[in-house]
């Protein structure tokens, strides 16, 4: 079975996953927002989402990563850039790759520098829009054009706020 879903918190997708396995549907891949399932015994696993460190779309150690998941139990299902998909089978207990709020303060930060580093590639891409918007204001490709700046400018910057709340909500929590 294949499931679209476009989402930019990595929590939402997470639950969204758990949510189709407890439903008995084991996701084995995801390529931009196509996501595959299989049927599976409801619950059969457990999944989590990761951004590993690294800079712009590599990670760093990418290979002592996996075998340190593997000897802690956890397939590496799918990787896509730094973002790693993990599952764990539900029957070895509990598992979540962030237990510690400094750990998850971490976390959260890498992916909002992600993001917005994400957001500065658009905006430097986006001048030739803006440009040609300028230049032909009634052209129907222009105004497309920008208008799809404009949403990917949007989702990014929603993208950083989100994370800057998880932020906020950990820090709280910590005092």
């Amino acid at each position: 079975m294949i499931r679209w879903k476009f989402t930019f918190d990595k929590d939402e997708e997470q639950e969204w996953l758990n949510d189709w396995c407890r439903r008995g549907w084991a996701m084995t891949g995801f390529w931009l927002g196509k996501v595959s399932f299989v049927p599976c015994q409801p619950g059969e696993y457990i999944y989590q989402i990761d951004l590993l460190p690294g800079k712009g779309l590599w990670a760093d150690d990418y290979e002592s990563y996996v075998i340190f998941m593997h000897e802690m139990g956890v397939e590496v299902l799918q990787r896509w850039g730094r973002w790693v998909y993990l599952r764990k089978r539900a029957e070895d207990g509990p598992f979540e790759v962030y237990t510690d709020i400094s750990s998850k303060l971490e976390l959260y930060s890498r992916i909002r520098r992600m993001f917005l580093w994400v957001f500065c590639i658009v905006c430097l891409c986006s001048v030739s829009a803006w440009n040609l918007l300028v230049r032909f204001p009634e052209d129907i490709f222009s105004r497309g054009l920008a208008g799809l700046y404009i949403v990917m400018l949007s989702v990014m910057l929603r993208a950083v706020w989100q994370c800057s709340r998880k932020i906020r909500e950990l820090k709280r929590q910590s005092e």
